[in-house]
Order: C-alpha cells, then structure tokens, then sequence
C-alpha cells in the first residue's frame, strides 16, 4: 500500500467523468430489460419480440437471451421508425379519411407548417405520459393492454433517439436533460450503479464544480475526431476504438496474440491505418472506409408496417387485454428514489440532509 501513501497517490485529485457510450449501451439494455427479457412480454400480438420476427427472423433467440448493444441500437431504430410511420397512418386516417395510405398522404404534398402541427399532435397522442394513469385505472372492459404498452414503448424509444441524436450532434445540454429521464428508468429496471453514478455526476457538475471546471467537463465529455457536423463521439467510445485496433485487429493472430506482443504493436497502431489508406488510394480501390454501407430496408419496412397496421396497436380497442402489463419505467423510478431519499436522507435530530438531488438538477435545467 505504500504506492497510495500520499493523497497525490491516492488519486484524490482526479475527477472520474462517466462514458457517454456505456450510458447508452446501459439505455438499450434498459429497453432489452422491459420489453424482452420477460417471457410474457413476447407474447402479445404488438410485442416488441414480434417486431424483430420480422426484422432478424433467425435471431429471435439471441434477442431473447443476451443481443448485445449493436442489435439493440439497430431494433429500436428500426421498430421505432415503423411504429412511428403507424402513428402517422391512425392520424391522416383520423383527419383525412380520403387518405387511404400514407403514400396517398404524400403525394398532397402538405405544407411543413401543417407537417409541424400534426407532429405535435402525434407527439401528445400516441406517447405515454401523466394520462396513462388514468387509462390504467379504469375498469378492464374499458381498457385496451397492447396501446397502453405501444404508448410506453414509442416513448422509452424517443428517449433513446433523442439521447443518440444529441451525443451525436454535440449537444451536451440536451443530453443531461436525457440523463435525467434515463435515471428514473435505470432506477426503476435494476440498474441501481447507473442510477447514482449519474445522480452524482449531474448534481457535481451543477452544483459542486467551479465554472472553470464545469466549462471543461461539458465542453470534454464529446469529442469529434473526424471534424464532420453530426460525428460527435463520446470519450470512451474512441478508447474502445482504439482497444479494438490494439487487442483485436493489430494484436496478433493464435499464440502471436499475447499481453507483450500487444504492448510492443501499440504505438503503431496509428502507422499502420496510414500505410493501409495509402496502399487502398495508390490501387485506386473504392471501400476506403470499414464503415457498413447503408442498407435498403424498404422491403422489410414494408412488411413490419403492414404487421403493425393489421395489429392497430396505435388504435385502442376496449377489452384487448395484455399478456403482460409494461410498467411505467418514470412513475417506479421517481418512487424508489423518493423511497431511497426518505430511509437514507435523515441525519440526527430528523433533519434532512441538505445536499443537492435529482429534482434540484431537474429544476437547474429547466424541466
């Protein structure tokens, strides 16, 4: 212990920042955790699990087991924008009943103005928010189970999109106004680490951190290594970039692949990307990038969408009943924080302690 025997040392001067990345790795799994891990939650007609029948048909027993981060973010990107197509389709059909299709809707050519104003609408109507519970209290005949999880699940999905399009724009603000909504969630599925370790950062950073050091974490946290406007990355993604061209593709193949042998490659890691874009450049090759190219996902959209709109889940229908009943992820959370608040917040002489919380940093930022 005698290396930790000075604070210097100790590392006491340093100021841990989390991952952006893992914060949205720890997003999807939250959304895995809701919508898939349970059994019964497979089962209804409008179930997420039957959107990936549609879209990875052979891989309906990994996403029921451990998908991973990649088939999460491609899952609710996908199902997110076909259900959110649907949304569109139960509102013209509301408006405009001449509309038969949204390709009918299309060709009106409406203008953006009018687009706008039945976004907002969509937006109200077809998300869970303070209305659900009231829905929830009513009597099971006058219920319909499968909208009230599809309003759930097109909101836990917005979330998730608002909070990948901010980390990619660079739009910090706008991602600690996220964070705070993925606490209640990360609060309310389990995963209790997430939940405080953000807690913390927000509450230091609003009101613990000087304005010196409160510019230069905000201003860190995303970084943009190529300089292309949307290309925002957080910090750890780019070291576990740099892991994988260390460990995996510059680490050595069988036993070559050893702990010395990946010390000594790693300072050319960075020499050895050069040399291969100037052998693709001088051969004139075409794929000088490792980045996947844009797949056409029109047939298969095509197909979800028609699942979906045979199913309505966007069109209540009094007395469908749920398998499963999805829990609202913000009302459980904001429960277990008060509760946690309420057992841990009392000091002697039953006076709380005064410290900064979760509704002060909700208040700091405007919401």
């Amino acid at each position: 212990r005698a290396i930790e025997s000075t604070p210097w040392y100790c590392l006491q001067h340093v100021i841990f920042i989390p991952g952006l990345f893992h914060l949205k790795m720890a997003s999807a799994d939250a959304i895995w955790r809701t919508f898939l891990q349970h059994s019964l939650a497979r089962v209804d007609e409008n179930a997420l699990m039957r959107d990936v029948g549609i879209l990875q048909p052979k891989e309906t027993g990994i996403y029921g087991s451990k998908p991973g981060f990649r088939r999460m973010h491609q899952l609710i990107t996908y199902s997110g924008i076909c259900r959110r197509l649907d949304c569109w389709r139960v509102e013209v059909k509301k408006g405009v009943p001449s509309h038969v299709d949204l390709d009918a809707f299309t060709a009106s050519e409406l203008l953006f103005d009018d687009l706008l104003a039945m976004a907002d609408v969509i937006a109200k109507a077809y998300v869970a928010d303070h209305r659900l519970r009231r829905m929830r209290s009513k009597n099971v005949t006058q219920r319909d189970g499968e909208y009230e999880n599809a309003l759930l699940l097109n909101k836990y999905m917005l979330l998730y999109e608002e909070l990948s399009f901010a980390m990619n724009m660079g739009d910090i603000g706008r991602v600690e106004t996220c964070i705070v909504a993925w606490i209640l969630i990360f609060k309310a599925t389990g995963k209790h680490k997430y939940a405080t370790h953000m807690s913390d950062f927000l509450c230091n950073v609003h009101f613990v951190y000087s304005d010196g050091l409160w510019r230069a974490v905000r201003y860190h946290i995303l970084v943009n290594p190529s300089g292309k406007a949307g290309s925002f990355r957080a910090v750890d993604w780019c070291m576990e970039l740099n892991n994988l061209y260390t460990k995996v593709i510059h680490g050595g193949k069988g036993p070559n692949q050893t702990v010395d042998r990946i010390i000594l490659e790693s300072p050319l890691v960075q020499v050895y990307r050069n040399l291969q874009r100037v052998f693709e450049e001088n051969f004139l090759h075409s794929h000088l990038t490792t980045q996947h190219a844009i797949v056409d996902m029109t047939q298969t959209f095509n197909k979800l969408c028609r699942y979906i709109e045979q199913h309505s889940p966007h069109e209540p229908v009094l007395g469908r009943k749920s398998k499963h009943s999805i829990p609202d992820l913000y009302s459980k959370g904001q429960e277990l924080i008060d509760k946690g608040c309420s057992d841990a917040g009392i000091e002697e002489g039953g006076a709380l302690e005064e410290h900064p919380t979760l509704e002060d940093v909700a208040v700091e930022l405007g919401l």
